[in-house]
């Protein structure tokens, strides 16, 4: 079977080749719909079908992975900033508290679909104004949800939940997936 990922994030594809699968990076293009009258969890796994659906309809006979990551906070969603001055303010509204990183992937094999949510709790120490400013100015924070990588800085005091699923893409859970698609040949 061969397995497509409808992504070009560099962490998603790291992940994957970590868990050692073999694949094709095919990134989706399509516009992406957030549906905010669906629970959170459900409208993360939809955008990540709407990705995989993009390249499946390409590809109807391999298994494709689409996947997308938001983080929430207070009942607020908290995408890629706009600009380096977002980027200062939800680093600043997560300074001290904790946020939930949410993956929504989705696996589309030919008539087939399995979507999943993974879930992670991540605390920040508190920061200063110029860590932050620091951060923001040495690292990519405008392609990062949250405005942030785990990989790439000092904020986080500890977390509950996946560490791969914060960095992109929650390897237990391709795992268990991977096992549950192997079942359908």
């Amino acid at each position: 079977m061969k397995i497509i990922l409808a992504s070009q994030s560099p962490r998603r594809k790291e992940i994957l080749e970590e868990i050692g699968y073999q694949f094709e990076v095919i990134p989706s293009h399509t516009q992406e719909y957030f549906d905010p009258a669906l629970p959170l969890e459900k409208a993360i796994q939809q955008v990540a079908y709407q990705k995989a659906a993009d390249i499946h309809a390409k590809y109807p006979d391999d298994l494709v992975i689409g996947a997308d990551t938001v983080v929430s906070f207070q009942n607020k969603i908290y995408g890629k900033p706009k600009d380096e001055q977002e980027a200062f303010s939800f680093l600043r509204d997560f300074s001290g508290k904790y946020q939930e990183v949410m993956t929504g992937i989705c696996f589309l094999y030919k008539e087939r679909q399995l979507c999943h949510t993974d879930i992670t709790k991540v605390w920040f120490r508190d920061l200063s104004d110029e860590e932050i400013w620091d951060y923001i100015h040495t690292h990519n924070a405008l392609d990062k949800a949250g405005a942030y990588g785990i990989q790439d800085s000092d904020f986080i005091s500890h977390i509950d939940g996946s560490l791969s699923n914060v960095v992109g893409l929650g390897k237990e859970s391709i795992v268990e997936m991977m096992k549950k698609i192997s079942d359908w040949q």
